[in-house]
């Protein structure tokens, strides 16, 4: 009796990455869609710069000196602090979320969406506050940004990864 061997090729069952980097994708484009928002938020509601919440953001690195005027380094820290901190880390999620459940739908996508973008209010309420309390001895951020807003930004930010499945299909392409 002849026996089988099968021979290994090195070539395993091939890993389905693409949800986590659709996820990845999205939640930079959700990312930006939040920073719009509250930028419009701060110039027409709170009677500030359009770029003040990135600065505030930026004031992580610089401290009080990224707020009384114009500061092109906060702006800057800012917008890269949040696009790949939080904006990265939540798309990440979603991006698990999204393989793990086989999020197809723009409903499915919604709920998790709004789903990760309460969570991601983990940063305002736990994360932040430490981290500028660590770094300046006040909490700039909370001080600076209205508890409603932080809330409405984040829903904002939740329901923009509605576009996972639009960009899901333009990576397949």
């Amino acid at each position: 009796m002849e026996a089988v061997v099968k021979q290994n090729t090195g070539a395993s069952a091939q890993v389905d990455n693409k949800p986590i980097l659709t996820g990845l994708i999205t939640g930079q484009v959700a990312g930006l869609i939040m920073a719009v928002v509250v930028m419009i938020v701060f110039a027409v509601f709170l009677g500030k710069s359009p770029l003040y919440p990135v600065q505030v953001i930026g004031s992580m690195v610089f401290g009080e000196s990224a707020l009384p005027n114009f500061h092109f380094g906060a702006l800057l820290a800012g917008l890269v602090l949040h696009q790949f901190g939080p904006s990265l880390l939540w798309g990440f999620l979603f991006g698990v979320l999204a393989k793990q459940y086989s999020i197809k739908s723009t409903a499915q996508a919604l709920v998790c969406g709004v789903a990760v973008g309460v969570v991601s209010m983990v940063g305002p309420y736990v994360l932040i506050p430490f981290l500028m309390n660590a770094l300046h001895g006040v909490d700039i951020w909370n001080r600076e940004v209205p508890m409603f807003w932080d809330w409405a930004a984040h829903i904002v930010f939740g329901a923009s990864f509605v576009l996972y499945p639009k960009i899901a299909e333009k990576l397949n392409h």
